[in-house]
């Protein structure tokens, strides 16, 4: 049989019996919401580091009162330290898995707890920041307090208890917000990697 006769042999053949391998088709299915999470964390990266550059005017933006300008500075220099470890952190593990292709189910299981552990990491560093965000909203009551001439100590008792209550609220709403921005964010994506991994498991 010369080359040509092997060519048209080859043409005839019936190739629609040919099929993906069902773990394989899944794995590409897993493709999505991979690629969705690794673009979610590159933009979040930005918009932290954006909203970090952003504290620093604060005080001129909210026109605060000169003498608490210090305060204000000691506490954002703590705090970016902190967030500059969180960010190296968070930038590492991007790297990290940008180089997992996903193309086993070892390789995505192992970026499905990577990615949960990260989420922890990220719940922790949200409420790391409460302290923080309460100095700050105690510096501008003060500052406000400054420039109608008056003190914390010359707040009546009911004052101090709506003050008190102001306080808890803004707790709260920080720590749902917290919760609910990575679900939102991450949570949907992660359901669906796992959802993956159940039915490679069930194989």
């Amino acid at each position: 049989m010369n080359l040509d006769e092997l060519k048209s042999a080859w043409n005839k053949e019936n190739t629609s019996d040919v099929s993906v391998p069902e773990s394989v088709q899944r794995l590409k299915k897993a493709r999505h919401p991979l690629d969705k999470l690794k673009r979610n964390m590159k933009n979040e990266w930005f918009m932290q580091l954006a909203a970090i550059i952003a504290l620093a005017f604060i005080p001129q933006i909210q026109h605060i009162h000169a003498s608490l300008y210090p305060f204000y500075y000691a506490t954002y220099s703590v705090l970016v330290i902190v967030s500059a470890y969180y960010l190296s952190r968070f930038r590492n593990f991007y790297t990290h898995i940008t180089h997992y292709s996903g193309d086993t189910k070892d390789s995505l299981t192992e970026i499905y707890y990577e990615f949960r552990l990260n989420i922890e990491r990220y719940h922790s560093f949200g409420f790391l920041l409460l302290p923080f965000c309460l100095v700050w909203l105690a510096i501008y009551i003060h500052s406000d307090l400054l420039k109608q001439g008056k003190s914390l100590a010359s707040l009546s008792g009911d004052t101090r208890m709506q003050l008190l209550g102001l306080v808890i609220f803004i707790i709260l709403l920080l720590v749902a917000a917290i919760l609910g921005w990575t679900k939102y964010y991450y949570g949907k994506y992660l359901k669906q990697l796992k959802a993956v991994i159940d039915e490679l498991k069930s194989n």
